[in-house]
């Protein structure tokens, strides 16, 4: 696979989130990111008034900021906003993220706490179910403050951690595949230990077959053994197989909790896929919950 992580799109809102995103930003260099654009979509209600032209000016100023701030890390850095009539800010995204020709697009997707169920996660959703490209998406958090006023947003794992133990749940389907062939890629003398993981997913026909599901492990051990052997070639010594039963949901989010992972690496879709849709139930849901970092590789698509 090619070098797909030296030009990343960076979609920001201007809220509390791009503050986080921006931040961070100098730590992708671990990926081999040589080069951000900075992008914030715009909907133009009044199209050619004053407000409009001071309101670009406004946002444009603030990305001008941004690259300021990481001029002392020596990346290159580009700016641009984008106000177009109704526009909806996901499709503007990944048509920014085609014309500027960026390998992949980093993004906020703010999510659960106990006191509001979810804060926003739509734009980041809608882009993922409409793109074809990687998408890394940092998962906020808001803190508990009962009043709303206090409440901020925070990064429970820094960007910086990305590689240092990634999770990658696999169900063998080419997108599977298609996202290990990144994680050979960005692993390879970055990372200190990597666990794969196969869910047998509760209602697959034979698992309430025990003597099935023993096949069903043994065959699918064998096939992460492999993969574990592809990955000690590439010079990585710690290497943990798991296979669980159950929700792959709520495994997946299990293991990344109980292992301390510091990302999750993983298709866009499996083998459930459907020809429309970019985003298969299992992916959407761990993106909405994880509390880490999850970096998605989509299908090929013809």
């Amino acid at each position: 696979m090619k070098q797909i992580f030296k030009h990343a799109l960076v979609a920001l809102d201007q809220s509390d989130a791009s503050d986080i995103i921006v931040n961070c930003l100098n730590h992708f260099r671990q990926f081999g990111t040589q080069k951000f654009t900075l992008f914030t979509s715009l909907s133009d209600s009044y199209p050619g008034g004053l407000d409009s032209e001071n309101r670009r000016k406004r946002y444009q100023d603030q990305l001008l900021e941004f690259k300021r701030k990481l001029e002392p890390f020596d990346i290159e850095v580009d700016t641009d906003v984008w106000m177009k009539p109704n526009a909806y800010a996901p499709t503007q995204i990944l048509k920014a993220a085609k014309e500027y020709g960026t390998g992949y697009i980093i993004i906020a997707n703010r999510g659960f706490n106990r006191l509001r169920e979810f804060l926003l996660g739509s734009t980041a959703t809608e882009l993922l179910q409409r793109c074809d490209l990687p998408v890394y998406l940092i998962n906020l958090s808001v803190t508990d403050d009962k009043d709303a006023e206090a409440r901020k947003l925070y990064s429970a794992i820094s960007c910086r951690d990305s590689l240092q133990h990634i999770l990658h749940p696999t169900d063998f389907s080419p997108t599977a595949n298609r996202a290990f062939e990144v994680l050979l890629q960005l692993s390879k003398g970055k990372s200190d230990k990597i666990t794969l993981l196969h869910v047998q997913a509760s209602g697959r026909p034979g698992v309430d077959d025990p003597e099935q599901l023993r096949e069903f492990d043994k065959k699918d051990r064998k096939t992460l053994t492999g993969l574990k052997m592809n990955l000690q070639e590439s010079g990585i010594s710690n290497i943990d197989i798991r296979i669980e039963h159950g929700s792959p949901v709520r495994q997946i989010l299990d293991t990344a909790e109980a292992s301390g992972a510091s990302m999750l690496i993983l298709g866009s879709q499996g083998r459930g896929y459907v020809s429309d849709l970019f985003l298969g139930g299992v992916s959407l849901q761990v993106i909405r919950k994880s509390s880490i970092p999850v970096l998605t590789i989509p299908a090929k698509r013809d």
